[in-house]
């Protein structure tokens, strides 16, 4: 499954020894996988099925075959940038480990309060999710501060001692310590965690250094959700670093974070939580690049996978929120804007009590499949109903390394039809049509409902099945252009490799009125600086090289919102500044000003950035156009069937037109262009897609 075909070229852009880096993204279907070796500029691809319950396996595994396959030397790899669903996995299956909260006497039940938050406001049966943490594995802590951080009630010796009497006779597996108003003042929270850290078997984290920021329920919950996550992510990561060390001794392992950057494997105690979304980052990352080689400086980036879709909206730069959410479950940490849906190839149709179809969220993943794996699957996917359609070709899917059965694709959406009473075809279309409504609606929710116009941005589709169906999502927004990057299945792996290392720290400070003062503001900023710097350099990056943002939460006194302000270094003070860009961005946003309120300065952040490579990417340099190598019959509507011309990616040359009905079939994607539609294979590599002009 190996691409020795140089379809994407990477190299580094200074001059440096032999480098050979690659890029993992982990999927719920397939591990793709992308190897750049400097010496030659060269780059391959593989793809190979996921191990779902043992992520490491399918990694080591894969990195075998394809430096076995190139005739590499694993002795040369000097990077790995690994993107995992671990956590994520987790999350959304609850399945990560035993934990105890430790929380100041009287807030036990604050993961349960919460906010007042509802999805649907009149549903007088709505449910909220779970607590991680068990009623009785809650624990009441004799102590507490003020909201200045003064002690009230002291934290005395016998209480901490009654704690870890408690704590040992429970035998938690992680941990979490949440004590009121400990983002101000953290002497109790240490105090805990200093007679706790003798316990081996458990992962113990406190707030004060998952999450310092206010806000009792977002930052229990956080810490939480790093107890939670911790033993398992670190468990995983431990292994698989092992498990290349012996493969590739020199490597370094670096994991994508939810803020679209990096952190060396060895640096993610206490920060598994960070991971929450790495594997969804790679690929806003990964399309961005593509989008800013091809002059876009507005993109969706849709990248549908075997399991799900990954939408994000892009406007000159990748956007990254204080926040997130994950199977209902808050995440008060940096993470790229991204938007997941259970709509992929493996997505399963299905039908309800009242004989209505739908598509998903279930799917087939990687085991067992869709019907058409013939691999025990039995349910109709999406990847089942474009087989039926024409799309897919059985004996190239995936590089022809997998061979699609036709027959079990057949039988299992026939039972579909058979239940609805509609033709096969019919049935395979609707499918289609309504997996590609519910990504349709996830994009209108990152665009229309925030104010953009989705016509005025370019769609940027990769993943397994992302540009088999971008044409109908375009057509759906009215979309005019398509951009189809130059390896769509592996487009996150080459996010990895073009994501930078990166820290993100915060301190909430709560400043307003009289009390604003820039010089206070800027001494707050400068010292999370320096931590900042420090985390970097404990990575291997070097000071000098470090690039460092600053940014404000805001709002107006009395809101419950905040607004994130980019600020400057240096130039207008920093406090009238960074007022007048706020109220300008609240009137954007909302329509309107307060102008008899104050302004509430709420929490300082820093991100410094450290670049690990500059990496230039160039496309195939075929001199000769490609020519179909068959016609095949494609049903693109009721009683409407079309032939289809077929086209291998790798054959087509610099500036090559292809009209539809066509099919451009490659490794690790098959890209349909419809009869009103033309493909443009640029020279770059990457294929433009647009309606044509006849």
């Amino acid at each position: 499954m190996t691409s020795r075909v140089p379809s994407v070229h990477i190299s580094r852009m200074t001059t440096c020894n032999r480098m050979i880096a690659i890029g993992v993204d982990v999927g719920g279907t397939f591990t793709d996988i992308i190897v750049s070796d400097t010496a030659t500029g060269q780059s391959y691809v593989h793809k190979i099925p996921s191990t779902p319950k043992a992520q490491d396996l399918a990694v080591v595994e894969g990195l075998s075959e394809i430096l076995a396959d190139c005739g590499l030397d694993a002795r040369d790899v000097s990077l790995i940038v690994h993107g995992t669903t671990v956590a994520t996995n987790a999350m959304l299956q609850r399945e990560g480990a035993d934990v105890l909260l430790l929380t100041t006497s009287g807030l036990e039940d604050v993961l349960e309060i919460g906010r007042q938050n509802r999805e649907e406001i009149y549903d007088f049966s709505a449910a909220r999710p779970k607590a991680l943490v068990k009623r009785d594995n809650r624990i009441g802590v004799s102590e507490r501060l003020d909201s200045e951080g003064n002690p009230i009630i002291q934290l005395e010796n016998r209480e901490i001692q009654r704690v870890r009497s408690l704590v040992e006779s429970r035998k938690p597996e992680a941990i979490a310590i949440s004590l009121l108003f400990s983002y101000i003042n953290h002497d109790h929270e240490d105090a805990i965690m200093r007679a706790l850290r003798d316990i081996e078997t458990a992962y113990v984290v406190a707030s004060s250094r998952v999450l310092p920021e206010f806000r009792e329920y977002e930052r229990t919950s956080t810490t939480v959700l790093e107890a939670y996550l911790g033993p398992l992510v670190l468990n995983y990561l431990n292994r698989l670093d092992i498990s290349l060390k012996a493969i590739s001794p020199k490597t370094k392992l670096t994991v994508m974070q939810s803020n679209g950057g990096t952190i060396l494997c060895s640096r993610t105690h206490g920060k598994a939580i960070g991971l929450a979304i790495s594997g969804l980052a790679g690929g806003v990352i990964g399309g961005w690049e593509i989008a800013k080689r091809g002059g876009v400086n507005q993109a969706i980036t849709l990248d549908m996978g075997g399991t799900s879709c990954d939408i994000s909206a892009v406007s000159e730069r990748v956007i990254v929120r204080p926040d997130n959410e994950i199977g209902g479950l808050p995440v008060r940490m940096p993470s790229v804007d991204v938007k997941t849906i259970g709509a992929g190839g493996g997505s399963i149709a299905w039908i309800d009590e009242a004989g209505v179809l739908h598509v998903g969220p279930q799917s087939a993943g990687a085991v067992p499949g869709p019907a058409s794996y013939s691999k025990g699957g039995t349910s109709a996917t999406v990847t089942d109903a474009n087989l039926i359609l024409g799309r897919l070709n059985p004996d190239f899917f995936v590089g022809g390394r997998i061979n699609l059965n036709m027959k079990r694709a057949t039988d299992a959406v026939g039972k579909i039809a058979t239940h609805l009473s509609i033709p096969l075809d019919e049935t395979a279309l609707g499918i289609i049509r309504i997996s590609t409504n519910n990504m349709v609606q996830a994009i209108r929710e990152v665009t229309i409902e925030r104010g953009r116009d989705p016509r005025e941005f370019v769609l940027v589709a990769f993943g397994g099945a992302g540009p088999t169906q971008a044409i109908d999502i375009a057509s759906s927004l009215g979309i005019d252009s398509i951009l189809i990057p130059p390896n769509p299945g592996i487009t996150s792996a080459l996010g990895l490799l073009c994501a930078d290392l990166r820290v993100d720290v915060m301190k909430t400070v709560m400043i307003s009125g009289e009390d604003a003062s820039s010089r206070r503001m800027t001494e707050i900023l400068e010292d999370l600086s320096d931590d900042a710097r420090d985390q970097l350099r404990g990575q291997g990056a070097q000071k000098d090289k470090m690039e460092l943002l600053w940014s404000l939460d805001m709002r107006y006194t009395g809101q419950s919102h905040e607004l994130n302000i980019p600020v400057r270094f240096k130039g207008k003070d920093l406090i009238l500044a960074s007022a007048e860009r706020f109220e300008t961005e609240h009137e954007a946003s909302y329509g309107y000003r307060m102008k008899d309120r104050d302004i509430q300065w709420v929490t300082a952040r820093v991100t410094a950035r450290y670049p690990q490579a500059e990496w230039r990417i160039s496309g195939p340099t075929t001199p000769s156009n490609g020519t179909p190598v068959e016609t095949r019959k494609v049903i693109v509507d009721r009683m409407k069937t079309v032939d289809a011309e077929i086209y291998r990616r790798e054959t087509l040359g610099e500036e090559q037109r292809v009209l539809g009905p066509a099919i451009i079939e490659q490794l690790d994607t098959t890209t349909y262009i419809a009869p009103d539609w033309e493909g443009k294979q640029e020279k770059d590599g990457s294929l433009w897609l647009r309606r044509a002009v006849r």
